[in-house]
C-alpha cells in the first residue's frame, strides 16, 4: 500500500464494548472500596446464633429412655463447597472514618476537575492511604468516558505510582500510548516503549492483581481478565503495526480476537489485523479480516468506511469482487 496506515485518530479512545467492559471491571474497585470489615463467620461448630451445633453422626436419647438404644439423627446433607475463585485482590479499606469520608467526597464529586483536585489533596493529606491508587483509577475512568486521552494517560500514570501492577491502569495507559502516538512525535519511540512495557506487565499482573468485590463470581472475574488481556494484546499489536513489525502485529491482533467474546470483537481490531496481513501480501486472509470489520461495524461509522476501502482494494487484488454489504450490521458505538 502507498500509505501503511489509515487515519485512525478519529477512531481513538472511545467507549467501545471492550472499553465499557473494562470500565465495569474498574468500577468494581470503586464500589467495593473502603468498606469496613465484614462480620466474621461464626467459629466452626457454632451456629449463627452462637448455639453449639451438633456434629454429623451425633445421637440423641429420648427423655425417659435411659439405657435404651438411641435413635440415630440423620446427618444433614453436606453443603457443597463454594467454587474457588481465580486469583485476585480484594479492595483496600480506609484506616479511619475521616479518610473514608474524604475518599467518598472526592470520588462522588460531579465536577471532574474538582474531583481531580480533591484526589490530589487526598493523596497529600493521607500519604499512607491504600485508597490513593483506587481514587485516581476512578478519575482515570471518568476522563476515559469523556474521551480525554491526555488526562486519561496522566491519571493512569498516577495510579501506577501507587499501584504499579494495577492491570486496569496498565492497560489504559498502554492503550492511550499505542493509539495516540503520532509519526511526528519527538518522543515517539519512548512512548511506544512505555506502551509495550505497560501492556506486557498487564499480561503478567492481570491474573493476580485485579481488584474485585467480595460478591464477584468466578465467571465475572475470568471475563474481566480476558477483556484486559485482549486489550493488552491489541495495544502491543498497534505498536508493532506502526513499527512495521507486521507478522508480530498480526499475531497480537489475532490473540486479542481469540480472547474476545464471540460477537464482541472490536471492528477496529479486525481492520488492523487486515492491514497487518495486507502488508505481508496475505491478501485472501486480509480480505476475510476486512470483511469482518465491515460486518461488525456500525453503518457509516469511521471504521466501517475505512474497512470498506480496504475491502475494495483487496477485492481488486484477489479478483474476487466486493461482497454485498450486510443488511443488518452489528451496531458498535464510535
Amino acid at each position: 500500500m502507498k500509505n501503511r496506515t489509515f487515519p485512525f485518530a478519529s477512531c481513538g479512545l472511545v467507549c467501545t464494548p471492550l472499553s465499557i467492559a473494562l470500565l465495569c471491571a474498574s468500577a468494581w474497585s470503586q464500589n467495593g472500596a473502603a468498606q469496613t470489615p465484614q462480620r466474621p463467620a461464626p467459629p466452626t461448630g457454632l451456629s449463627t446464633t452462637g448455639t453449639p451445633s451438633r456434629g454429623a453422626g451425633q445421637t440423641t436419647q429420648p427423655a425417659g429412655q435411659t439405657g435404651q438404644p438411641a435413635a440415630q439423627t440423620p446427618a444433614p446433607p453436606a453443603v457443597p463447597p463454594a467454587p474457588a475463585l481465580p486469583p485476585h485482590k480484594t479492595p483496600p479499606a480506609a484506616k479511619t472514618n475521616d479518610e473514608f469520608a474524604a475518599y467518598n467526597a472526592a470520588v462522588s464529586n460531579p465536577d471532574l476537575a474538582a474531583a481531580e483536585k480533591a484526589a490530589d489533596d487526598f493523596a497529600a493529606k493521607y500519604a499512607q492511604s491504600d485508597l490513593r491508587g483506587l481514587l485516581y483509577s476512578n478519575i482515570m475512568r471518568r476522563y476515559q468516558q469523556q474521551n480525554d486521552s491526555e488526562k486519561t494517560l496522566e491519571m493512569g500514570r498516577k495510579v501506577l505510582t501507587y499501584e504499579p501492577n494495577d492491570p486496569v491502569a496498565l492497560v489504559m495507559t498502554a492503550t492511550v500510548l499505542a493509539e495516540r502516538t503520532r509519526e511526528g512525535d519527538l518522543d515517539r519511540e519512548e512512548r511506544y516503549d512505555e506502551a509495550l512495557k505497560y501492556a506486557q506487565r498487564a499480561l503478567e499482573s492481570t491474573n493476580s492483581d485485579l481488584v474485585v468485590p467480595a460478591n464477584a463470581t468466578a465467571e465475572q472475574i475470568d471475563s474481566a481478565k480476558k477483556v484486559l488481556e485482549s486489550m493488552a494484546h491489541s495495544a502491543i499489536g498497534m505498536v508493532d503495526l506502526n513499527r512495521k513489525n507486521d507478522a508480530e502485529a498480526a499475531q497480537q491482533f489475532q490473540q486479542s480476537i481469540n480472547l474476545s467474546t464471540p460477537g464482541q470483537v472490536e471492528p477496529l481490531t479486525y481492520l488492523r489485523l487486515a492491514l497487518a496481513q495486507d502488508h505481508q501480501k496475505q491478501y485472501p486472509e486480509a480480505l476475510i479480516s476486512a470483511n469482518k470489520a465491515v460486518e461488525s461495524s456500525a453503518a457509516n461509522s469511521p471504521v466501517a468506511m475505512l474497512a470498506k476501502q480496504e475491502v475494495d482494494r483487496l477485492s481488486k487484488l484477489t479478483g474476487t469482487g466486493a461482497p454485498p454489504a450486510p443488511t443488518n450490521p452489528t451496531s458498535t458505538p464510535h
